[in-house]
């Protein structure tokens, strides 16, 4: 543990009952979570206090959260969470871009529209260094592309991002010009070029990784794990992300849904969402946003 490190909270509880978050990031001064069962983002600080940052507005869910400082963005992936369970729910693939300082909504991009006869869940997003987003869904096999002024595309669509249940699900940019990427259901991660996205490949891994978010760090990247896969794992790499290897992990409880991680000052923090209990006789009052310290 470092000196800068040291001071912060080791968990910070996120009390409202029934929001159920998968996403969360670190704005510089708090979290921000999303929300499957209302759509909205909501501020949290470390002594529990919350705030709407932003409301849902033509979202039934929110997923995937990504702080784009450089920009002065927030980016939120929009989806219909119910379909997860009800294969007869078509689902809904969005982007919401948010102001980071006001939370004024600059675009609203219906994705779902440029494949209008496909089931879709929008999972996780993306920024690169022009601005440009990258969206997930996990129920197509695309990876969308969205302009800085909201413009959108099918940046690659293949078969091979393709499986039962949830499919296309993290995704992280990564320096060397290509985007990470989790397959969540085929447990395997792969590596997309952005200037030939057709040219994807399988990162070789030393064992299955069932990964729901990624987050990626100067030296390393945190794999937070599908649901009752209990182990948030580093994974590091000295081939550009064409292979990877395991250096450290945490255990989780097995019921845990540790969905994402945010990076605050140096410290890797993950969200417990709880979505094992959706459904119970209570909605589930209290989520966790834990320090994570990884072992080898």
């Amino acid at each position: 543990m470092t000196r800068s490190t040291a001071a912060l909270p080791d968990e910070v509880l996120v009390h409202d009952p029934g929001l159920y978050p998968e996403g969360v990031e670190w704005d510089g001064a708090r979290f921000l979570v999303s929300s499957v069962a209302r759509g909205t983002v909501t501020a949290v600080r470390d002594d529990g206090s919350l705030q709407e940052f932003a409301a849902a507005d033509g979202i039934t869910s929110s997923l995937g959260l990504h702080v784009d400082a450089a920009h002065g963005r927030l980016l939120v992936a929009g989806a219909a969470f119910a379909a997860v369970g009800d294969p007869q729910v078509a689902g809904e693939a969005k982007l919401a871009i948010h102001d980071l300082a006001t939370g004024h909504r600059r675009h609203l991009v219906d994705l779902a529209a440029l494949r209008p006869n496909a089931r879709h869940l929008a999972n996780d997003v993306a920024v690169d260094p022009a601005g440009n987003a990258y969206v997930t869904d996990s129920f197509t096999p695309v990876i969308y592309r969205v302009t800085p002024d909201g413009r959108a595309s099918v940046f690659v669509e293949d078969p091979r991002l393709s499986g039962e249940g949830i499919g296309l699900n993290g995704i992280e940019y990564l320096p060397t010009g290509h985007l990470l990427v989790s397959l969540a259901s085929a447990r395997t991660l792969f590596r997309v070029p952005l200037d030939r996205p057709e040219r994807l490949t399988e990162v070789r891994l030393p064992e299955p990784l069932a990964a729901d978010g990624l987050l990626l760090l100067p030296d390393r990247a945190v794999v937070t794990p599908a649901p009752f896969h209990p182990a948030v794992l580093e994974l590091r790499s000295d081939s550009g992300w064409a292979s990877a290897r395991v250096t450290g992990r945490r255990l989780t409880t097995p019921e845990a849904t540790t969905t994402t991680a945010a990076l605050r000052d140096g410290a890797v923090y993950a969200l417990n969402a709880h979505f094992a209990e959706m459904g119970g006789p209570q909605p589930v009052a209290t989520f966790e946003i834990f320090r994570v310290e990884l072992t080898g």
